[in-house]
């Protein structure tokens, strides 16, 4: 019973259920999941009252693999083969979107730099804060969707990089890179 779960969530606190009932857990994810409505790492982690990371580890088997942060730079790297991706920002309810080819930069002063060129994206990333990187696949508005997260160092989402698409389909080549690099960091 999902009521039942987020009354327990609510009452007991996200560890109590998350340790000692797993299934009902899952339950709640699958239902979550497949409902049609639009659901991110940030909303199963408000529902279950726990950090976006903490909710990526907690998706169904298969669904996410994780980078250390230390891998920062090669991960940004193969994600740059890729021919388009989506870059998301969410902040105070606002979803900034921007669809590139990502460019490779250079890590500098603490920062990971992207700097000149004829990408959109251009910025410093703060690389030292990020603990892990995600390699997420999760439906989106029912529809397949696959994408990298990099998380901070206090569990939340500082940016994702979704695998692009061409007149609403993903783009199979950058896809398959995904999910060589899912692949890669299996457990």
């Amino acid at each position: 019973n999902v009521g039942a779960l987020i009354f327990i969530v609510t009452l007991f606190g996200s560890v109590l259920i998350i340790t000692y009932h797993p299934p009902f857990v899952q339950r709640f994810l699958n239902e979550l999941l497949n409902g049609g409505r639009p659901v991110t790492l940030e909303t199963i982690a408000q529902a279950l009252s726990v950090t976006a990371q903490e909710a990526a580890h907690l998706l169904p088997e298969g669904s996410a693999t994780f980078a250390p942060g230390s891998d920062f730079e090669s991960v940004w790297a193969s994600i740059a083969e890729w021919e388009k991706i989506t870059f998301i920002v969410t902040a105070h309810g606002n979803v900034i979107e921007v669809e590139t080819k990502l460019v490779t930069g250079k890590a500098a002063m603490g920062y990971y730099n992207l700097m000149g060129g004829k990408s959109p994206l251009q910025g410093h990333f703060k690389y030292g804060d990020i603990s892990e990187i995600g390699f997420v696949t999760m439906p989106f508005l029912g529809r397949e969707s696959h994408f990298a997260a990099f998380f901070t160092t206090s569990g939340e989402v500082a940016y994702s990089m979704y695998v692009g698409r061409e007149k609403h389909k993903l783009i199979e080549s950058a896809k398959e890179k995904f999910l060589a690099l899912q692949q890669k960091y299996k457990a």
